[in-house]
Formats: C-alpha cells, structure tokens, sequence
C-alpha cells in the first residue's frame, strides 16, 4: 500500500539486465547442467570474485540477471566433469578469446553463443620413496605451463597410504615439480625430467588434452635419511634373483604375452611383482629402448599374493617396459625388491 504514495522512481525496482545465450560444448552440440558466469570487467583486471553465475537449463539456454551496467566477460565451467574455468590462469590458452559483452541501457538483454571446452585431461601419478619402494605420505605437486611459470596450481597431499595424486591438466604443454621433506625435489626441466642429483627420466615437458597422464615418481632421500633407510633393509628379506626375460629383453611376438620367472627366497611364503610401462624413444621399426632409464614411467601392473616364482601378463603395448619382484615373509613384511629389469615389445 505504500508505494502508492510514492513517486514512481522509487515504488518500481529497476528492472535488472539479463545476459542470455545457449551453451555448446566444443564440438558444437548444445550442454546443459554446466554453470553459466558473467564476471565484471574494469580495464584489463576481471573481477572474478564479483562473478554472476547461472546454470545451462535444457537446449543449453541460459540468462544471467545483472543489476549493474558495465563490461562483461561470460564464460562456462563443470568441473566435475573435467570442464575447467577459464578465469583461472592455469586452465586458460591465450590464443583462446573469451567472449565479452557491454550491458547498459542501450544494450540491456544481450544474447550470445558461448563455447564450453575443451576438456581438460588429467594429471595423475604415485609418489614413492626410492629406496624403501613405499608410498610417500605427505607431498606437495606443483604444476605449472611451461610457457608462463605463473599460471601455476598445486596439489598438497596430506596422509595419503597410497601416495596418489590427480589433477586435471591445462590446455597447454606443462611441467611438473614433486616436493615433500626430507627428500630431493623431483622436477621436469632442461629438455629432460630429472632429481635433483641429476638422473635422467624424461621428456621436460608434456601435453595432456584427453585421457591422462599417469606417473610414477620416485623420490630420493636426503643422505641422512637414506643411511636409516639403509639400515632397515638389512632386517628384511633379500631380493629374489630374476631369471628371465634378461634385462633388456627384445620381443618380437603379438599377443604380448610376457612370463617372469625368478628364483625362491628362503624364508618367503609368497611374493610380489611391479611392472611399469615406458615412454617410446622411437615408434615402429626404428623402436628401440632408452638409453640408460625408463622414460616417464606408469604403473601397469601389480600382484601382491603369488605363491610360485613365475608370472604371466600381456603388456599393454608396442612399447618399453620394466619390471621387478620381491618376497614377503611369514609377518607378510616386504623384502628389498630387485633391481628393475627393462623389456621392449615390437608389435
């Protein structure tokens, strides 16, 4: 009733601006249940935590309410499903132009198309004590573009038994840092991944677009610390001797089928084997192993129950690879592992 008393100016609310549009993933088809944001815009600074966001409804259509005049950057994420933001510096390609619109009184409801995409691939690995063969617990992986170092993201690993790690990956070649205490970093640079004292792993940079990459990363005690660990193998059981296939094996055969054979431990009642697959130096005919390591390596592999000294698996492809085993006594403790032994398959 009071605002029949009141000057029009001030009884109606003004009428909010609204930036409406459809929703399409970057193969063109129309998405719905992504979030929709409209981030204000002062110069050249996006104001990110002033965003307005709304969710794509059915046929990908969404509209945004704006209470204020001004510049306006929209742009689509669903994290969950591996649809990064682009507001967030890591997951933005520079090359790639984020639509902008102006609302004010001339322009009150503008409606655009904008793309959603593309997916991120993901970034996932193991982290694990070099000497011991044991999961670090407590790690912290840093990320970062190779082509601007601030455009960085972390993860901080806190407790982890399994050592594991996942991040989605950014739209542009990366490289990866590996820092927890008491160790040496591990980092991905001068044209190789290498520690800190220098061992050669792999490539210095990757780019992941869909699927993953998924590392093992070995980590390498500081002195003090790899003396103990010294000292605590000595309490276990010895590495058992491999047999065959001999340490940088050749096979020229399709399926891969590929048996491991060892000698028995005294004192194991059952054993253990790792086999993790390697990056190719060449495809093809020219294929051929690495020269002195297992380049970027991935966990393919893992039995921790065998009663005998053999083990049959098919590899997973026309690559390198490596493997290693070790016993485990009657209190189901660990021995030392062997050495890896490296394979490559042909076909």
């Amino acid at each position: 009733m009071l605002a029949q008393f009141l000057p029009e100016s001030v009884a109606q609310s003004p009428t909010p601006y609204t930036i409406s549009g459809e929703l399409r993933d970057d193969g063109g088809q129309l998405f719905s249940g992504a979030t929709v944001c409209a981030i204000p815009i002062d110069g050249t600074v996006a104001r990110v935590r002033d965003k307005i966001c709304a969710e794509s409804g059915q046929q990908g259509k969404f509209a945004i309410n704006i209470t204020s005049a001004g510049n306006y950057q929209v742009i689509a994420e669903k994290i969950s499903d591996g649809y990064m933001p682009k507001y967030i510096p890591f997951y933005r390609d520079p090359k790639v132009q984020i639509p902008e619109v102006v609302v004010g009184n001339q322009n009150p409801n503008p409606s655009l198309s904008v793309v959603l995409g593309p997916k991120s691939g993901l970034i996932t690995g193991k982290v694990i004590d070099e000497a011991s063969d044991v999961p670090v617990e407590d790690f912290v992986v840093w990320v970062h573009q190779t082509r601007a170092v601030n455009a960085d993201t972390r993860e901080i690993v806190k407790g982890s038994r399994s050592g594991r790690f996942r991040i989605f990956a950014p739209p542009l070649p990366f490289r990866l840092r590996v820092v927890a205490e008491g160790y040496e970093d591990w980092v991905m640079g001068g044209g190789v991944l290498v520690s800190a004292s220098g061992a050669r792993k792999g490539p210095g940079s990757l780019l992941v677009r869909t699927g993953s990459a998924d590392f093992a990363v070995y980590l390498k005690k500081k002195t003090s610390a790899a003396t103990e660990s010294k000292r605590a193998d000595d309490k276990r059981l010895p590495p058992p001797v491999q047999v065959t296939p001999q340490d940088n094996a050749v096979f020229d055969i399709h399926p891969r089928t590929t048996t491991l054979v060892w000698k028995p431990v005294v004192g194991a009642i059952s054993y253990g084997v790792e086999v993790e697959s390697c990056w190719n130096v060449l495809s093809g005919k020219g294929a051929r192993l690495p020269d002195d390591d297992c380049i970027n390596p991935s966990p393919y592999d893992e039995n921790f129950a065998l009663n005998g000294t053999t083990y049959e698996f098919v590899f997973k492809g026309a690559q390198p690879g490596r493997w290693r085993v070790w016993a485990i006594d009657k209190e189901h403790r660990p021995g030392v592992k062997s050495s890896w032994r490296r394979f490559l398959h042909l076909k």
